[in-house]
């Protein structure tokens, strides 16, 4: 679940050039609770998987991966 998290959360960025909400990961890997999303952002962030520049999933990074948004 956490690699399909990680893949739609680069492809969303290289896409609109800024991360999804916490609601839009939901939506994009099926989970209807966004509590559900967030745990499995915190656990990613635990793992140096993504991590937040100001401590909030809004500000989604994933080291190693510059974004420029596409045409």
């Amino acid at each position: 679940m956490r690699q399909d998290i990680l893949k739609r959360i680069i492809g969303y960025i290289q896409t609109y050039g800024y991360p999804p909400t916490t609601r839009e990961i939901g939506d994009m890997v099926c989970l209807d609770s966004t509590s559900s999303v967030y745990n499995h952002l915190q656990r990613m962030r635990d793992e140096g998987m993504i991590d937040f520049l100001d401590g909030q999933p809004r500000t989604i990074t994933v080291p190693g991966y510059k974004y420029t948004k596409t045409d």
